[in-house]
């Protein structure tokens, strides 16, 4: 489930259904569908931990961004970016400054069968005739895609340089003019419009007159207000406009003009976009967080308006009603004071409430619909402030209709039937969720006004306009259970948690398209009767997923991916059959775990045996074993540091960070804000197993060191290769510090680590390190903030850093933005990630390739190292042109055995390339380089090793010895078998191998010792 503001989202994959919560408590096994269920606990939702869980999502974000000096996101700074961005070369042949390396392909790599959180909907109204085929659909946060083929495949439309938060289209519906749509963005729902957050503003509304298939943004400098004032265009990432968060677009199908919902006022165009008017809203320059609305406009222009019941001006709360649309001819219809004239009995849309220790009002949302084949009736439902969580389990919103015969408002109070099934009392979604107001949705069906469908976390239909309860359907969101949910949520086949859009066909009402937060999905027959009956299906390549942070598969030639995103747990691209998925031609993803994804990894396969580990928000990680029937395990370390404010089960940072080395996939490393937990058994761990690394949370936080929540980890990185002692860990901090700890695996608990920031950084959020594979002394960091205007300058800040001495006391530290610098004028950037890359060119010489990911494209460079040494410059290119585009690269992950490079984006899904010949020569651990070979005390006997299906081995008494490796390879050098154990006798099953010699080795951990034997099969 997703609390309040938060969305944890749910789908199917090919025979792999995994369920979800916040909070994994207890696990157990369907046979109906072959799920893994999880129960929740009953504390988890209740409406201070949805507001704390929603701040905390928010806070993370910001300060990935803001300036640490003002605390703010500088204005303008996202369009500035994106323009700066747009100045940089792009990678190609032609251009002087090219790379000598060939270009890089990035190839789409899905999701193809999940999407990310999607408001914006809509078919073209000539849908269905003449082989039309168009969709538009927009992205929370990847902008608008568009489709010519029913939702086969989408391509994304939206502008190279605008801001891509969508959540708002609509077509002129009048014959001759059903080419011009209008989008528009901002989304207060799920994200705060604080100074810390508005992660979702959008800025202006964006105008297509090709039905779609390009976009420009419209002027914002004439928009007259109530009383004859102007208001200004805004500035983009700043709350300071009506157009921030347009809730909803309506264009009148009898003059055209277009009707904007915007955030506190309902503004009119009549002109096309050109210029605009306030028709109804507050005084000039009243703009508040609670100030949600939204509009209908009727066939014959009639206009109703719904205004949200925590609007700061009570006068304005309720529904009005106009004939015209024109400013000051609306009436107060419900949410007045006066009974059947401007109020309603029972009406609870209103709100008084504040939340605890402040003065801001609780905004209470509003939405409203007409039924097309009888525009007299419409629905009006609206969060009424009530929980639905124990112990009252309350409905969380209201529903009335409204019937307009004859001139007379006739009001009808149906909340006592809004969804609430027996048997449930289930926080997630019954009684009827809607997470304050985060997802909640109302439509009729186009040929029968009491066909109404009601979305909040879930989806319901009503074929008597809730006039009854006995003519209610739960079909989409979560799945009824029967309608008996005590006892765990789950997912509702093909369809998705949190329910924001539903359109349906122009010409077969029956079929309908569905938006929340796993996408789109369709429904061929939204009538199949009784609970759980229709079918969904995913409306394909929409790849739109917002990625935290992925992981690539270490084994060679595996282009398995997996990662964890934002309201969508982890999802794995698997290509080789781990869990049962691959398919040669596809890039459906398989659902791992839930929540709100956070870091991932990949073990090595050791025997049978691969594990994926994955976490959810605020602490919690798992070890899910990859097979067709995957089971999963509860591996979060014992005694963390509680988030303030919480209620006791939530820990760390919102994204859960923890990092698998590489190379030694039994190592992780978890992060509990300054505190790092280690183990090396990572296959077997279990909660209580971890070691806290207590050294490094001293150095990090020295004055809190056991609690210091207000400094976080962020960035681990590792020397790559097969362990030892001369290997380090990279630590990067939010507060700006760079930290090595030599010899990770064997340091003592209180070693301290080597503080190597580099002089003057600042206190900047470290997103990411990347490591030199072939050399742990040159590592390259990157930095996440935006500076701030301070008079005319801008606060220093410096996103790319490199050094080739790390392993030094003191390195040697080089800034390494060049091209990428920005000025007050044109802009900066924000690095959310990075990879050093080693390869060979067409020549067979060694060349070094540098990546960073920002928040406007992924950029590229070789041999930085040679040219900052030298005195030089770097000059960075952008790359992956229209394909990757601009899109925000919030993680990267590579592979220097193949030289794979997978590439994760916030709002457009994952792509990967092959970087050319690889070129990877990692560092000899120290003090092997001549190890003792056959060693009788070491391994005292292999046998069989003649005609054999199985071989075993004993041990001898190098009782030093913890674990050893054990590999079998083919005569040619192809490794076969690779398994890792404790030190003890052993079998190692060769079945399945064919028959023929084979080399046996068996290493020991600190690899002193090796044993090697021939075998034949």
């Amino acid at each position: 489930m997703k609390t309040k503001n938060l969305s944890l989202v749910t789908t199917i994959t090919a025979g792999l259904v995994f369920l979800f919560f916040l909070l994994f408590q207890t696990q157990k096994a369907d046979p109906r569908n072959n799920e893994l269920v999880f129960k929740e606990k009953s504390s988890d939702r209740t409406k201070q931990t949805a507001a704390l869980h929603h701040y905390l999502r928010s806070k993370y974000e910001a300060d990935m961004i803001r300036d640490p000096v003002t605390g703010k996101v500088p204005y303008r700074i996202q369009q500035q970016e994106i323009a700066f961005a747009k100045t940089i070369p792009l990678r190609r042949y032609t251009d002087p400054v090219s790379r000598t390396t060939i270009q890089n392909t990035y190839i789409p790599a899905g999701p193809d069968n999940i999407g990310g959180r999607t408001r914006a909907l809509a078919y073209d109204v000539r849908y269905g005739t003449g082989g039309n085929q168009v969709i538009i659909a927009g992205s929370v946060s990847g902008g608008i895609y568009r489709t010519t083929n029913g939702g086969a495949n989408w391509t994304r439309v939206s502008p190279d340089n605008e801001i891509h938060n969508v959540t708002a289209i609509a077509q002129d519906p009048r014959p001759g003019n059903q080419n011009t749509w209008y989008a528009g963005g901002g989304e207060p729902f799920g994200n705060t419009a604080d100074e810390i957050g508005a992660n979702y503003l959008g800025f202006g509304l964006y105008k297509s007159t090709d039905n779609g298939a390009t976009w420009s943004r419209l002027p914002l400098n004439t928009i007259t207000d109530i009383g004859g004032g102007i208001l200004g265009p805004g500035v983009a990432e700043r709350f300071d406009h009506p157009f921030d968060f347009v809730h909803k677009l309506v264009v009148n199908p009898v003059n055209g003009d277009l009707y904007i919902a915007g955030h506190r006022r309902i503004i009119r165009s009549s002109d096309g976009g050109a210029t605009y008017r306030v028709v109804f809203g507050g005084s000039v320059g009243a703009i508040s967080s609670a100030g949600q609305t939204d509009v209908i406009v009727s066939s014959t222009g009639k206009v109703l308006i719904g205004i949200n019941g925590g609007n700061p001006d009570p006068a304005l709360r309720g529904v009005w009603v106009s004939n015209t649309g024109n400013q000051g001819t609306f009436t107060r219809i419900a949410g007045g004071l006066t009974l059947n004239v401007d109020s309603v009995a029972g009406w609870r849309g209103n709100s008084y409430e504040v939340f605890s220790g402040s003065t801001t009002i609780i905004p209470k949302r509003i939405v409203m619909a007409m039924a097309p084949s009888n525009e007299n009736i419409v629905y009006v439902c609206y969060e009424n402030g009530l929980s639905n969580a124990s112990p009252n389990f309350d409905k969380e919103a209201d529903l009335f209709k409204l019937d307009m015969t004859g001139g007379t408002n006739v009001w009808t109070n149906r909340s006592a039937n809004v969804p609430d099934f027996p048997g449930g009392n289930n926080p997630a979604t019954d009684p009827f969720a809607i997470q304050g107001g985060y997802d909640l949705f109302i439509t009729v069906k186009p040929t029968d006004e009491n066909f109404v469908l009601l979305g909040g976390t879930s989806l319901y239909r009503s074929t008597d306009g809730f006039a009854t309860t006995a003519n209610t359907s739960w079909i989409g969101g979560y799945h009824s259970q029967s309608v008996t949910i005590t006892n765990g949520v789950f997912l509702y086949p093909g369809s998705h948690a949190d329910i924001h859009n539903l359109v349906f066909h122009p010409l077969n009402s029956d079929e309908a398209l569905c938006a929340n937060d796993g996408g789109v999905q369709r429904t061929a027959n939204i009538n199949t009767a009784g609970n759980n009956n229709v079918v969904w299906t995913m409306t394909s390549k929409y790849q739109t997923l917002q990625y935290y942070n992925i992981a690539i598969d270490p084994e060679t030639g595996k282009n398995n991916f997996a990662g964890g995103s934002q309201d969508n747990g982890t999802y794995m691209r698997d290509k080789t059959g781990l869990v049962g998925t691959a398919t040669a031609d596809s890039n459906n993803h398989a659902r791992i775990s839930g929540g709100d994804g956070g870091y991932t990894g990949f073990s090595k396969i050791s025997g049978s045996n691969q594990y994926l580990y994955t976490s959810s928000q605020l602490g919690t990680m798992r070890r899910v074993q990859l097979s067709s029937s995957p089971s999963s395990t509860t591996i979060t370390p014992s005694g963390l540091t509680a988030t303030p404010g919480g209620s006791g089960s939530e820990f760390g940072e919102f994204v859960t960070n923890f990092r698998v080395n590489p190379d030694n996939t039994e190592d992780i490393y978890y992060v509990n804000f300054n505190r790092l937990f280690r183990t090396t058994n990572g296959s077997t761990v279990t909660s209580s197993g971890w070691t806290e690394l207590t050294g490094v949370s001293q150095a990090v936080n020295p004055t809190s060191p056991a609690n210091g929540t207000n400094i976080a980890i962020r960035a681990l990185a590792f020397t790559r290769g097969n362990y030892g002692s001369n290997h380090s860990l990279y630590i990067g901090t939010t507060n700006g510090r760079v930290f090595r700890l030599d010899n990770p695996r064997g340091a003592s608990p209180a070693q301290a680590p080597v503080n190597i920031t580099p002089p003057g950084l600042g206190s900047f959020n470290i997103q990411d390190i990347a490591v030199n594979p072939n050399d742990d002394n040159e590592i390259m960091i990157v930095i996440s903030n935006y500076g701030a205007t301070n008079g005319n300058n801008l606060d220093n800040i410096v996103n790319i850093w490199w050094t080739n001495n790390a392993k030094s006391a003191s390195p040697d530290w080089r800034q390494a933005e060049g091209n990428l610098a920005g000025t007050i004028n044109s802009g900066y950037i924000s690095a959310r990630s990075c990879v050093i890359v080693v390869k060979k060119d067409a020549s067979n010489n060694p060349v070094t390739e540098y990546y960073v990911g920002t928040a406007a494209g992924l950029f590229g460079v070789e041999n930085l190292g040679t040219t900052l040494l030298a005195g030089g410059t770097p000059t960075w290119q952008r790359e992956g042109g229209s394909v990757l585009n601009f899109a925000v690269i919030q993680s990267l992950a590579y592979r220097p055995a193949d030289n794979v490079l997978a590439v994760g984006t916030h709002g457009n899904g994952l792509f990967y390339t092959q970087l050319g010949t690889p070129n990877f020569n990692p560092p000899t651990p120290t003090g092997i380089d001549d190890p003792i070979v056959n060693d009788k005390n070491f391994i005292s006997a292999v046998f069989p090793t003649f005609n054999t299906a199985s071989l075993q081995y004993r041990i001898g008494n190098r009782f030093e010895i913890r674990k050893i490796t054990v590999e079998l390879f083919t005569m040619s050098g192809q490794k076969m078998i690779r398994l890792e154990a404790g030190y003890q006798n052993g079998t190692v099953d060769i079945t399945n191998l064919a028959r023929g010699a084979y080399i046996l080795s068996i290493t020991s951990d600190n690899r002193k010792y090796r044993h090697i034997q021939k075998i034949i099969r």
